[in-house]
């Protein structure tokens, strides 16, 4: 319930407020939530009826996924002053997270027909399109967001300053992210930056995120890092003009921190996104996404706003460091363990249903489900009311919060099985549990990001089982549990299969992504976008693009 008081605040009070609020923001700012919550919590102390103090708060439960204390501080806010737009927004996402999808999508579509700012309309698009599967109404949701923001500011950036338009030049490359930290994108972009060739490209990163260990290992492989998290979409863009960048990779797509405006004002002449964003961008500035044809196979073209340009994989992977579990758990424990490594915006009422069917069939077996919430007590406070109304037996599940990345990977030392998330599977997760020596349970799926894990393991030829249908998802799991055999080499095979595969070899992953820059460069110069692959013979193109100039 909203918490809140009518006793109006005295002139010290409401000055203490403000001052505290202010002192929060500062904290945001330097990306210590911990004190931010702190002073917004003051702030309320000193008046109880301040409205932006309530909306801050709840905020900050937001990022540490702490859906009920959000949604109560977003109700007592709207409570205080109806109608505002980020209780609303905030709200919205609160009960999204908490499986309550279609009160949210209502929520956030009534909000956003009355407030014209981005970040409300990329949450729109991102509820929509990870509720609805269907690609198309997907690429409408987001050109919406493109139509309103991104666009404008294309149609009226400034031009490109002149630059050597020599084939074969040194190309300068920039890669543009606010996740080169402890992050999912860590794990497929750290390689990459190792292993660039720095006679066909020159490197610049930059970084709009926190920094941590992981930042600084990547930066040791990285000849321009610039650290530019203050700057404004318009001053990054100038900043990156005035590095001559030819070739601008977006690593966030429609995710937290993103500068995609800054790519709408056209910060290069050859503009990409990769790897942080499955779905469509929207925007018209964007002239590539990298793809493989796995996860874009022929007639997806029509799916996307950005060109899709074919590497022969569209990415790598570098596990962390952790020990292999060599035995199976169920052979010690007496009985099957399944697991949910997903995140628990991608666990829906449906998908908790099927689970259910999995449990009531096999009597014995065990069910653990990570969510994202820091503290047992949340975790168990936001999920056990959503498996006993799945019908789920709740002797045997077990939900676990979230965990810290060492931790995480060991979580094959107790489990058998991973129950792959639809319409939403796992991306970074699948490729974690697989170094686990887990098998995996997964859906198939028109959309590519909703089917990455099924063209994973159809792509490595081992991992689990795809099915077609929620009866075959169900029988897989029951296939799997009965014969430890498989399971146990799949587990004690699976490192030394993923060293052998695509996914490790990075030095040919990144010759394939230098050749597409090349590629893209010579599509510019040419002024047509006819080579959309690297499997393109380059040689050719570089002579014809010679003889032209």
């Amino acid at each position: 319930m909203p918490v809140h008081t009518d006793l109006p605040p005295t002139a010290s009070a409401a000055a203490l407020a403000h001052a505290a609020v202010l002192r929060g923001l500062e904290e945001v700012q330097a990306y210590r939530l911990e004190a931010a919550m702190q002073h917004f919590s003051q702030a309320i102390t000193h008046d109880p009826q301040h409205v932006d103090a309530w909306v801050h708060l709840g905020r900050g439960f937001l990022r540490l996924e702490n859906w009920a204390n959000a949604a109560m501080c977003m109700e007592t806010a709207l409570a205080l002053q109806p109608g505002h737009a980020w209780a609303q927004h905030g709200l919205a996402f609160a009960r999204y997270n908490s499986g309550q999808r279609e009160e949210a999508l209502a929520l956030i579509d009534e909000v956003c027909a009355r407030t014209p700012d981005s970040a409300m309309w990329q949450l729109r698009a991102y509820m929509h399109s990870q509720t609805n599967p269907d690609p198309r109404r997907t690429l409408e949701v987001y050109r919406d967001w493109g139509r309103r923001f991104a666009d404008p500011l294309t149609l009226k950036a400034r031009p490109l300053p002149p630059r050597s338009r020599d084939p074969q030049r040194r190309l300068k490359v920039g890669y543009v992210s606010a996740d080169l930290r402890r992050h999912s994108i860590a794990f497929f972009i750290a390689p990459v930056f190792e292993h660039h060739d720095p006679q066909q490209v020159e490197v610049h990163v930059y970084s709009v995120g926190p920094r941590d260990e992981f930042t600084d290992r990547m930066q040791a492989h990285v000849p321009h890092w610039h650290d530019v998290a203050p700057l404004s979409e318009d001053a990054l863009c100038r900043l990156i003009r005035s590095h001559g960048i030819d070739i601008l990779i977006d690593l966030s797509g429609h995710t937290e921190g993103n500068r995609l405006l800054t790519f709408a004002e056209r910060a290069a002449p050859i503009q990409l996104t990769w790897l942080g964003f499955m779905h469509p961008l929207g925007m018209k500035a964007m002239d590539y996404r990298f793809v493989d044809g796995a996860l874009a196979p022929p007639g997806h073209d029509a799916f996307y706003s950005e060109r899709l340009f074919h590497l022969n994989c569209m990415t790598t992977y570098a596990p962390p460091d952790s020990p292999l579990c060599e035995s199976l758990p169920m052979q010690r424990k007496g009985h099957p363990t399944l697991i949910s490594l997903n995140s628990s915006t991608k666990l829906t009422n449906e998908m908790l249903a099927v689970w259910a069917r999995i449990l009531a069939l096999r009597p014995d077996a065990q069910l653990i489900i990570m969510v994202k919430e820091r503290t047992p007590e949340l975790a168990q406070a936001h999920m056990l009311p959503r498996v006993q109304a799945a019908g789920m037996p709740l002797d045997r599940v077990f939900v676990m919060h979230q965990q810290p990345l060492d931790h995480f990977m060991e979580l094959g030392h107790i489990a058998d099985i991973a129950l792959d998330t639809s319409p939403v599977c796992g991306g970074t997760t699948t490729l974690h549990a697989l170094w686990m020596g887990l098998s995996i349970v997964t859906l198939d799926a028109e959309r590519g990001v909703d089917a990455a894990t099924a063209l994973t393991l159809r792509g490595l030829g081992f991992g689990g089982e795809v099915a077609q249908d929620v009866d075959g998802y169900v029988q897989a799991a029951l296939r799997l549990m009965d014969d430890p055999e498989r399971l146990l080499a799949q587990r004690l095979g699976a490192r030394e299969r993923m060293r052998r595969s695509f996914l490790m070899d990075y030095g040919q992953h990144t010759r394939d992504l230098e050749k597409a820059f090349r590629l893209m460069w010579l599509n510019w110069l040419r002024g047509d976008h006819r080579s959309l692959t690297t499997a393109t013979e380059l040689e050719p193109w570089l002579q014809a693009t010679r003889t032209a100039a």
